[in-house]
């Protein structure tokens, strides 16, 4: 039997539609209305065991009429071409959130959503490919965002774990416990190093990495901290990627490799309980029947100032020495006019910082009064 040339298109047409939809999830739907309002930026990084996707929304008046956000995502094999049809993205993914309009904050621009990995159904060689709609009150649509493409590692590390902070006069030591399994339960953790992040305790804002490069050793010292704050502490362990190059190479955000989830936070408020150093040098002289104390200033630009302390007996008992200043002496310097002709006297100062804290006494120091 021989068939036509226009029953051949005919079977051409179907065998193009049939391809089209292989891997497709649900059913066709209608045309979608196209709204102006888009995602052009969307981003997605893993943090432990989820996939994490960003995106910033122009704060705008077209942003409060926004009914919700589709998030579309298709698992294929990393091994698939980059490039992709939106067409054909839109028949083979899967609508796996609607993010409500009135979740989305109109006090920041950026947007997160979470989507949860599993690490019993996570395969080996997977990609993860991303997109989004935004639809608005009306029922129409945008075209879909950018795509956002990862491969999820398996075996990130597993958190830190029970971090402490060690507050000494010129920084805070972090301490921590380095984790000993993977995300997945495997073993031993997949670690390279670790990234450290602080921010005010108290303040919802996004924290800052305190280092540079890449943390070898489960251990952080602030010096950039200030007394008087109370901080958030978080850890991140860091786990390389197969085939990336060295942890710590390139400088930007996340290049380390791939962060665990967080570790628990430490709260940890920064208290000066430090008293400064004991004056040194102090001279003594006597003249026209009155004692004169001299001392230099200490260098510690937390100091308020000065004590200074008298005593008959320079082995006496600790109360036999009698503060002669009834406020803090800020110069270095002290007259003693409550003296008699004749007697030894014994002197020691102090300093004392804005807080408090004072210091050990200096060397004594003893004159007799001149007659």
């Amino acid at each position: 039997m021989r068939i036509s040339a226009a029953t051949y298109f005919k079977l051409g047409l179907l065998a193009v539609g049939l391809l089209t939809g292989c891997g497709k999830i649900g059913e066709p739907l209608p045309p979608i209305k196209r709204t102006p309002l888009g995602v052009e930026e969307l981003r997605v990084t893993q943090e432990g065991a989820k996939l994490v996707l960003r995106f910033p929304l122009v704060r705008s008046q077209q942003t409060r009429r926004i009914e919700r956000i589709d998030v579309y995502r298709l698992v294929e094999a990393s091994r698939d071409p980059a490039g992709l049809p939106p067409d054909v993205f839109a028949a083979r993914a899967q609508v796996i959130a609607a993010i409500p309009g009135d979740q989305i904050p109109v006090d920041r621009s950026t947007v997160t959503y979470v989507d949860p990995l599993e690490a019993k159904t996570l395969r080996r060689g997977a990609r993860y490919r991303y997109a989004l709609r935004v639809v608005n009150m009306s029922g129409a649509a945008t075209d879909l965002s950018n795509y956002a493409l990862i491969e999820p590692l398996a075996n990130v590390a597993a958190p830190p774990a029970e971090l402490t902070a060690t507050q000494e006069e010129r920084q805070v030591v972090i301490t921590w416990k380095a984790p000993a399994v993977n995300f997945d339960g495997t073993a031993p953790a997949n670690l390279a190093g670790y990234n450290i992040y602080r921010r005010t305790a108290g303040i919802d804002t996004p924290p800052l990495r305190l280092n540079n490069r890449l943390l070898k050793d489960p251990l952080f010292r602030d010096q950039s901290f200030q007394f008087g704050t109370s901080y958030e502490y978080r850890v991140h362990a860091v786990s390389p990627p197969p085939g990336a190059p060295p942890a710590g190479t390139d400088g930007g955000a996340g290049s380390f490799g791939i962060e665990s989830e967080e570790s628990r936070p430490l709260i940890h408020s920064a208290r000066d309980t430090f008293p400064p150093t004991p004056p040194a040098a102090v001279t003594v002289a006597s003249i026209n029947r009155l004692v004169s104390l001299f001392w230099p200033l200490n260098t510690e630009p937390d100091v308020a100032g000065y004590n200074i302390y008298r005593a008959e007996e320079v082995d006496g008992r600790l109360t036999d020495w009698q503060r002669l200043n009834p406020q803090l002496q800020a110069s270095g310097s002290w007259r003693d006019d409550r003296v008699s002709a004749g007697r030894t006297y014994h002197y020691r100062i102090t300093a004392i910082d804005r807080l408090g804290n004072e210091s050990q006494p200096s060397v004594v120091v003893s004159e007799t009064v001149n007659q």
